[in-house]
């Protein structure tokens, strides 16, 4: 489902180090974060300028922990819209230690559900039930349940349009953080490389 949060811890697969712009950790974020956004899910495929809408967040904010502010292990991938909401609120469990499922849960109509008083605090601090976004949800889970029910080639071209992985896959490979990588292993699980050996599903 396109709109299920993580239940498992997650794993960080890399750890480039040394840039003195968060920006630059970005590419590294969007393959770690599944080119989507943590708070609401919402993938670059369904935005008009792809990952130009997504930005580079601190769960930490950086001016309560400034030690912080570029250490990729406290950096997350997040739409514009959550990233601007979310501001400094201090209080945002990290995503890779505490699975949001937890807390969060998206109905079959769009809306969504806080099951824990962190789940309402993330609802308050991303505005996750903001009508338009709840719109939005429902009407992309009704072109996913539609797509699924329909077996042509139409209906797998449209699945692989709105539920595949972004086009322009970032070649970690390529790039050379400042301060090395701590996760060398990482770069062949990525999906730039799964790509290449045409180990990358469709749709996720």
């Amino acid at each position: 489902m396109p709109f299920r949060y993580p239940k498992i811890k997650r794993q960080r697969r890399h750890g480039p180090g040394g840039y003195a712009d968060c920006r630059r950790y970005k590419p590294w974020l969007r393959d770690e974060f599944e080119f989507r956004c943590v708070y609401c899910l919402c993938r670059e495929r369904w935005f008009p300028d792809g990952d130009d809408c997504f930005s580079v967040d601190h769960v930490a904010p950086r001016n309560e922990a400034p030690e912080l502010a570029y250490d990729y292990d406290n950096l997350v991938y997040a739409c514009c819209q959550c990233n601007s909401a979310k501001r400094d609120a201090v209080g945002v469990r990290d995503p890779c230690h505490d699975p949001f499922a937890t807390d969060l849960e998206v109905l079959a109509d769009g809306t969504i559900r806080a099951l824990t008083p962190q789940g309402v605090f993330l609802i308050h601090a991303c505005r996750l039930d903001r009508p338009k976004l709840t719109e939005f949800r429902r009407g992309t889970l009704e072109l996913f349940c539609e797509l699924n029910r329909r077996k042509n080639s139409a209906a797998a071209q449209l699945r692989r349009r709105f539920f595949g992985f972004p086009p322009n896959l970032p070649n970690l490979s390529d790039l050379k953080p400042p301060a090395g990588n701590s996760r060398p292993d990482g770069l062949a699980s990525s999906h730039f490389a799964r790509c290449e050996r045409g180990e990358l599903p469709e749709t996720y």
